[in-house]
């Protein structure tokens, strides 16, 4: 079997899981949230961890989406100078925007790691939980869209570039 094809398993092995962590901890969200609004409203009784549980969720929901986004180039974009230019061009600056991603999430993956060990020494005020937990999403998530954007350059070479889903002409 192939390299490639391992990879390309792999690949979407790992985005079907990222896709379901997303449904999941948004229908955790979900459910929280209205067991929160019926206690607080009907019961006068709140949940007094529920608010905490889904600050710390939508945390993780911000960066998974990143991700999503970054896996299907849903990021909106305007390419009114840039669809303008021949194939080469569009080629070079669509290489030079993975760049900038790439740098912007080596930095991101380097500060979160050292977020991820300061919030280590944090514990949530209502939950049982370890900050560390919230703050390595950071490094996570930037280093798949890391992953992703050297994938888009081998991608822009290889073949002719699509039209990003978020463009805007």
């Amino acid at each position: 079997m192939p390299a490639s094809s391992n990879f390309n398993r792999i690949k979407q092995g790992t985005e079907k899981v990222i896709d379901w962590i997303a449904v999941l901890f948004f229908v955790i969200i979900f459910f929280v949230a209205m067991a929160q609004i019926i206690m607080r409203w009907a019961f006068r009784n709140p949940i007094v961890w529920s608010e905490e549980l889904i600050r710390l969720m939508f945390v993780w929901i911000c960066y998974i989406g990143w991700t999503m986004a970054s896996r299907t180039k849903s990021h909106i974009c305007i390419t009114a100078l840039i669809s303008r230019l021949p194939l080469f061009g569009q080629k070079l600056m669509q290489t030079f925007n993975c760049i900038l991603v790439i740098i912007f999430s080596v930095f991101m993956v380097w500060f979160g790691i050292k977020m991820t060990e300061v919030g280590g020494r944090g514990m949530a005020v209502t939950l049982p939980v370890n900050f560390a937990l919230v703050y390595v999403s950071a490094p996570i998530a930037n280093f798949i869209i890391l992953l992703y954007q050297v994938l888009d350059i081998v991608n822009i070479w290889k073949k002719i570039p699509a039209q990003p889903q978020g463009a805007l002409s």
